[in-house]
């Protein structure tokens, strides 16, 4: 009869570990698109390192075993940069297992020192996904609201310095699908490796159109990409 007990492997991790957002982007689950705050129904709540290393109880054996295959720090319902032990999580991980670590953000926030530092801590084991919607300002923030393109760049460029891989994600839209291959070129030049295109299919059934007020009080509007693909990358 075999002593061996049953391990699990390879499991995957999707958390939202925080519902606080710096951003305002209009089809964003959290947002509330009259004024772009944050939805009425959502509470703010963000785990703390203490209740994640309580939940994911990692340890040494892990490694050896390969029980964990993927943590996925999503932004559904909050940027994950925005808990303030992101750091302390992704070096947990790393250090007891070499599951690969997925970061979505909209990296407006932080400085290129802290960035460099989350590269560092992650190592190989992180790839992080920078949301970059437009060649200037005006058209990457006429979705990616109350962010600063040229913070994102910079934070990028120094995480690109480390080992970790550094991509970036573009929501194409018709004010943008024009301009995809000038993003690319950019996203290149300030260290990414890989753009990811996706097209916008968050517009109400049978309109092509998305109003919105924008946190400045004034109607704006959103209108769906001509383009037929509905996702697709680039790589460097």
């Amino acid at each position: 009869m075999s002593t061996h007990r049953y391990r699990p492997r390879n499991l995957q991790v999707f958390l939202d570990i925080s519902t606080f957002c710096n951003a305002g982007c209009p089809q964003c689950h959290r947002t509330d698109p009259n004024g772009l705050g944050m939805a009425k129904w959502l509470n703010y709540h963000q785990w703390d390192f203490d209740t994640f290393k309580n939940t994911y109880r990692l340890h040494e054996q892990d490694r050896e075993d390969n029980i964990w295959g993927v943590f996925e720090f999503c932004g559904t319902w909050g940027d994950p940069v925005m808990n303030k032990d992101i750091m302390k999580m992704v070096e947990y991980v790393v250090e007891y297992s070499n599951a690969k670590i997925y970061l979505d953000t909209n990296a407006s926030i932080r400085d290129e020192e802290w960035w460099w530092d989350l590269g560092i801590a992650g190592g190989k084991q992180l790839t992080t996904y920078f949301a970059i919607d437009g060649i200037d300002q005006k058209m990457h923030s006429h979705y990616r609201r109350k962010t600063e393109l040229d913070k994102v760049l910079k934070n990028m460029k120094a995480h690109s310095q480390t080992l970790a891989h550094t991509k970036v994600k573009t929501i194409v839209f018709k004010h943008n699908e024009n301009y995809l291959d000038d993003i690319k070129d950019m996203v290149f030049k300030n260290g990414a490796s890989t753009i990811i295109y996706t097209k916008s299919d968050r517009f109400y059934k049978h309109s092509s159109v998305f109003d919105f007020i924008d946190e400045n009080g004034d109607a704006q509007v959103l209108e769906k990409s001509t383009i037929d693909k509905k996702t697709w990358q680039v790589n460097k």
